[in-house]
């Protein structure tokens, strides 16, 4: 039953989509918007953007990753992909223990996105030390 379709499934990374029938009873069964006695209030104008968008305009700055555990990552974003696995260079590794913090630097680091809690963009571990952010554990 893929047979039509199949020129269309290995293209560029495009998802597979049935063709959607527009007439005939699928056209006159479709849903039709709610009526409102009142006009909807404007939403306002602030950009939206989707998190994986979001990463993506981090490519090449820096970055700071709160991991699962006692770790936060610091480096710069090269790349990553679907599952939000980075690639991250000139990377500092924060490791808190009770006997305290350590920081281990590494040229290349390649993250699993499982392990990930929290993304800042531009963010540094270091500044917050003063103002008690995370880092001051």
């Amino acid at each position: 039953w893929l047979k039509p379709f199949w020129p269309e499934l290995g293209q560029g990374g495009q998802r597979f989509r049935a063709p959607v029938p527009t007439r005939g009873a699928a056209r006159r069964n479709r849903c039709r918007p709610h009526r409102r006695s009142r006009p909807m209030a404007s939403i306002s104008a602030a950009p939206s953007y989707l998190p994986l968008a979001l990463i993506d305009k981090c490519i090449g700055s820096r970055i700071w990753v709160i991991m699962k555990g006692d770790k936060e990552i610091v480096g710069t974003l090269r790349g990553f992909d679907d599952y939000v696995n980075m690639v991250i260079d000139d990377v500092r590794e924060y490791t808190f223990t009770p006997q305290g913090k350590k920081i281990t630097h590494l040229d290349s680091l390649l993250l699993n996105g499982n392990n990930i809690t929290m993304m800042v963009p531009g963010g540094d571990p270091e500044e917050n030390d003063s103002k008690g952010g995370v880092a001051a554990k």
